[in-house]
Protein backbone atom coordinates (compact mmCIF):
# COMPACT_ATOMS: atom_id res chain seq x y z
CA UNK A 1 0.00 0.00 0.00
CA UNK A 2 1.29 3.44 -0.87
CA UNK A 3 0.55 6.65 0.98
CA UNK A 4 1.55 10.20 0.17
CA UNK A 5 3.21 12.16 2.95
CA UNK A 6 4.11 15.71 1.99
CA UNK A 7 3.79 14.71 -1.65
CA UNK A 8 6.24 11.80 -1.43
CA UNK A 9 5.32 8.12 -1.69
CA UNK A 10 5.56 6.07 1.51
CA UNK A 11 5.18 2.30 1.27
CA UNK A 12 3.58 0.10 3.92
CA UNK A 13 3.35 -3.69 3.70
CA UNK A 14 -0.12 -4.94 4.69
CA UNK A 15 0.37 -8.74 4.67
CA UNK A 16 -1.62 -8.80 1.41
CA UNK A 17 -4.85 -7.75 3.16
CA UNK A 18 -7.13 -4.80 2.60
CA UNK A 19 -7.32 -2.52 5.63
CA UNK A 20 -10.55 -2.98 7.59
CA UNK A 21 -11.66 -0.06 9.81
CA UNK A 22 -13.39 -2.60 12.09
CA UNK A 23 -10.12 -4.31 13.05
CA UNK A 24 -7.36 -3.07 15.35
CA UNK A 25 -4.30 -1.74 13.52
CA UNK A 26 -0.70 -2.60 14.29
CA UNK A 27 2.09 -0.41 12.87
CA UNK A 28 5.66 -1.72 12.62
CA UNK A 29 8.45 0.88 12.28
CA UNK A 30 11.93 -0.35 11.37
CA UNK A 31 15.26 1.02 12.54
CA UNK A 32 17.96 2.85 10.59
CA UNK A 33 19.17 1.15 7.44
CA UNK A 34 16.34 -1.42 7.35
CA UNK A 35 12.95 -1.69 5.63
CA UNK A 36 9.52 -3.29 6.09
CA UNK A 37 10.87 -6.78 5.39
CA UNK A 38 12.43 -6.97 8.84
CA UNK A 39 8.85 -7.51 10.09
CA UNK A 40 7.82 -10.07 7.45
CA UNK A 41 6.93 -12.88 9.88
CA UNK A 42 5.27 -10.63 12.44
CA UNK A 43 3.25 -8.85 9.75
CA UNK A 44 1.97 -12.08 8.26
CA UNK A 45 1.11 -13.55 11.68
CA UNK A 46 -0.95 -10.57 12.83
CA UNK A 47 -2.39 -9.97 9.34
CA UNK A 48 -3.81 -13.51 9.35
CA UNK A 49 -5.04 -13.30 12.95
CA UNK A 50 -7.53 -10.43 12.88
CA UNK A 51 -5.33 -7.33 12.68
CA UNK A 52 -4.67 -4.63 10.12
CA UNK A 53 -0.92 -4.47 9.66
CA UNK A 54 1.21 -1.61 8.33
CA UNK A 55 4.93 -2.36 8.16
CA UNK A 56 6.35 0.98 7.03
CA UNK A 57 9.27 1.83 4.83
CA UNK A 58 10.45 5.14 6.25
CA UNK A 59 11.66 7.86 3.84
CA UNK A 60 14.75 6.81 1.93
CA UNK A 61 14.32 3.15 2.89
CA UNK A 62 12.90 0.24 0.90
CA UNK A 63 10.13 1.39 -1.46
CA UNK A 64 9.69 4.87 0.06
CA UNK A 65 11.07 7.99 -1.58
CA UNK A 66 12.78 10.94 0.00
CA UNK A 67 15.89 11.59 2.04
CA UNK A 68 16.54 9.47 5.12
CA UNK A 69 15.97 10.98 8.53
CA UNK A 70 19.20 12.27 10.07
CA UNK A 71 18.14 12.87 13.67
CA UNK A 72 15.71 11.37 16.16
CA UNK A 73 13.53 14.50 16.02
CA UNK A 74 13.10 13.91 12.27
CA UNK A 75 11.95 10.33 12.98
CA UNK A 76 9.37 11.56 15.46
CA UNK A 77 8.12 14.32 13.16
CA UNK A 78 8.05 12.02 10.13
CA UNK A 79 6.07 9.33 11.91
CA UNK A 80 3.63 11.92 13.22
CA UNK A 81 3.07 13.15 9.66
CA UNK A 82 2.45 9.59 8.45
CA UNK A 83 -0.03 8.85 11.22
CA UNK A 84 -1.92 12.09 10.63
CA UNK A 85 -2.05 11.31 6.88
CA UNK A 86 -3.33 7.75 7.25
CA UNK A 87 -7.02 7.08 7.74
CA UNK A 88 -6.37 4.89 10.78
CA UNK A 89 -5.79 6.77 14.01
CA UNK A 90 -4.24 5.45 17.20
CA UNK A 91 -6.70 4.26 19.80
CA UNK A 92 -4.26 4.41 22.72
Amino acid sequence: MNFKVEGKPVFAYTADHELDPGKPTLVFVHGAGLDHSVFALQSRYFGYHGWNVLALDLPGHGRSAGPRFRASKQWQTGFSRFSSTSKFKSQA
